[in-house]
């Protein structure tokens, strides 16, 4: 079995078993099914550093079931859910913040909160610090990323919603923090990785790019790659409307993030 399939197999029974630690408020029961598997091997692993990624519909001749999976799933993600309540959307936020950080303990990492505009989190090991990262949820996928998506950069074919799901706000927000990471962490050699725990309907897994790589990639387009429209959640609070998808193609997997923290 490949690592980071057993990895993030390890997170997901850590995950369902430790839920009292995580939080007691509600549940989350996480899976990880052979399914899944063969979509992380053919739809992540087959193509990684790829320039054209594969169309859907020929995963669907290649996966048994995926046709299906789509049929069944898709629906639900392109009707309107909810508007996005931020209140709500930061507690779910957390319980995958908490679950992450108590997985990394057994690893030989401790890591702390900390404030804006570092990055969410830094990671520790021996009391030393190893590096920084933000945290990212993703579950549903941009189904409509073939035909929203202008610029394919890096890639020379049209995206698709398995590889350009992971989104990333863009703004004063991503603005001030770069400055904060390139004036005080790059000097210092701390490096900061921007995660994403994915857990779409086919592929799952933890995965990463550098903040650098983010930058540069976002250097590359021509500007945002989507502007959502406005919800009900955005009268709330202030919330950035203006999103890239960094490809997951290019991005490291679970255990080459872990190796990297452990040996720095």
């Amino acid at each position: 079995m490949n690592k980071d399939i057993q990895l993030y197999k390890e997170l997901v029974d850590f995950c369902n078993s430790r839920q009292k630690e995580i939080e007691v408020k509600f549940k989350r029961n996480l899976d990880f099914s052979d399914f899944n598997e063969q979509c992380y091997n053919e739809m992540f692993l087959k193509q990684r550093k790829t320039t054209a990624p594969l169309q859907v519909k020929q995963l669907k001749e290649i996966i048994p079931n995926l046709t299906e999976a789509y049929k069944s799933n898709a629906s639900h993600f392109w009707n309107k859910r909810n508007e996005s309540i931020k209140g709500l959307d930061i507690q779910k936020g957390q319980w995958y913040e908490k679950a992450l950080q108590l997985f990394l303990v057994p690893q030989g990492l401790s890591v702390v909160k900390k404030s804006f505009p570092f990055p969410d989190f830094e990671v520790l090991k021996d009391d030393k610090t190893v590096g920084y990262y933000e945290l990212k949820y993703i579950k549903s996928p941009f189904l409509s990323a073939n035909n929203l998506i202008k610029d394919t950069y890096p890639y020379y074919s049209t995206r698709y919603d398995y590889e350009a799901s992971l989104t990333l706000d863009t703004g004063e927000k991503l603005k001030n923090q770069r400055e904060k990471i390139e004036t005080d962490l790059f000097p210092n050699n701390h490096p900061v990785f921007y995660i994403w725990w994915y857990d779409c309907f086919h592929i799952k897994g933890i995965f990463a790019m550098s903040a650098a790589e983010v930058f540069a990639y976002y250097d590359h387009l021509s500007g945002n790659l989507l502007q959502r429209k406005e919800r009900a959640g955005d009268l709330e609070t202030f919330q950035e409307k203006g999103k890239i998808y960094p490809p997951l193609l290019n991005m490291i997997t679970f255990s080459e993030l872990l190796n990297t923290f452990q040996n720095a």
